[in-house]
């Protein structure tokens, strides 16, 4: 028993740093400097964890680095714009609401 509690400490303190440096990787595809979008970078060693993590590069300002893979996010829906057709504006057919 007292030996299966010294392994179980010895994996506790291998397994926490490496998580605790994972939690702390820039998560996303926003560089980390400036804020622009990276592109990945293939790379070897890291496409078995290729779920978790990716080495990424900013073409702004050079930056290169391992981030966390983030969850995919919707894009906020866009803003309904309204055609408003004036008088003063040509008869285009393409413009609803007028008729030829």
């Amino acid at each position: 028993m007292f030996w299966m509690f010294i392994v179980a400490l010895w994996i506790a303190m291998l397994v926490s740093p490496i998580a605790l440096l994972v939690a702390f990787l820039p998560s996303g595809r926003d560089c980390p400097r400036c804020g622009s979008e990276t592109i990945p970078i293939r790379n070897r060693l890291l496409r078995p964890l290729g779920r978790f993590l990716h080495l990424r590069w900013c073409m702004s300002c050079g930056w290169d680095g391992v981030m966390r893979q983030a969850p995919w996010a919707r894009p906020a829906p866009a803003p309904e714009t309204v055609d408003a057709a004036f008088e003063a504006d040509d008869d285009a057919a393409w413009r609803g609401g007028k008729e030829a």
